[in-house]
C-alpha cells in the first residue's frame, strides 16, 4: 500500500494581450534600466525588486498577468477558491547577457509567478523540488528546466518551490510576483 502526497507543481498559461503588454512595457523597462536610481544590478540582472511603485502598470495588465492566470490555475487544479487574491510583491528583472538568478524561494506569498515578457532564447528558469534533509539530502530531489515554456507565458508555482535562472546568452525580461490568498475562516472564540 502507498499514500502519495500531492507534489509541488509549476503551472503555465499564455498571458492575454501579451503583445500589447510587451509593446507598452519594454520601452519603459529599457529606459528605467539605463538610468533609474530605483533599480539595482545583481548577478547581471537589473531589477526593480526594491522599488514597489509601478505607475506604468494598469489594472487590466495585472488581470492579464496575475489575477486571471492564478484564478485559472486554482480552478484547473481544483483548489479551494480564495475570497480575495492580494498581490504582495511585484517586480521586473532585465537580464543582460550572462545574467542569472541564484537559487531562491519566495517567503512572502502563497503563490508566485514569473511572466516571460521578452525571451530571445529558450527559457532557462529551473525549479528544484527538494524532499530530503540531512543525512539523506538529495536522494529524492528533482530539477526541471522549463525550456518548453516560451515568451508570453506566465509560470505559477507554490512560493516555497525553489528556483533559479541559468545564465542567459541574450536579453531576457521577466516580471515576477507573489500572491497571498485570503480565505473565509471561522474566527477563534475564547472564554472571557
Amino acid at each position: 500500500m502507498m499514500y502519495e502526497f500531492d507534489s509541488p507543481f509549476v503551472y503555465w498559461t499564455e498571458v492575454n494581450n501579451h503583445q500589447t503588454i510587451k509593446d507598452t512595457l519594454i520601452p519603459i523597462i529599457s529606459k528605467l534600466s539605463e538610468n533609474d536610481s530605483n533599480t539595482v544590478t545583481v548577478d547581471g540582472s537589473i531589477t526593480s525588486y526594491y522599488h514597489q511603485m509601478y505607475p506604468y502598470i494598469n489594472q487590466e495588465m495585472l488581470s492579464d498577468i496575475v489575477y486571471n492566470p492564478v484564478q485559472q490555475m486554482i480552478a484547473e487544479k481544483g483548489l479551494d477558491e480564495p475570497m480575495q487574491l492580494e498581490i504582495d510583491s511585484f517586480w521586473w528583472n532585465n537580464y543582460q547577457p550572462g545574467g542569472k538568478t541564484r537559487v531562491h524561494k519566495h517567503s512572502r506569498g502563497d503563490w508566485s509567478g514569473i511572466y516571460l515578457l521578452n525571451l530571445e532564447e529558450p527559457n532557462t528558469t529551473t525549479f528544484l523540488a527538494q524532499y530530503g534533509e540531512a543525512p539523506n539530502t538529495g536522494f529524492m530531489d528533482q530539477t526541471k528546466t522549463m525550456d518548453e515554456v516560451g515568451e508570453g507565458c506566465v509560470m505559477i508555482f507554490p512560493s516555497f518551490l525553489q528556483h533559479y535562472a541559468q545564465p542567459c546568452v541574450k536579453n531576457r525580461i521577466i516580471m515576477s510576483f507573489d500572491v497571498i490568498c485570503h480565505y473565509d475562516r471561522t474566527s477563534l472564540t475564547f472564554c472571557p
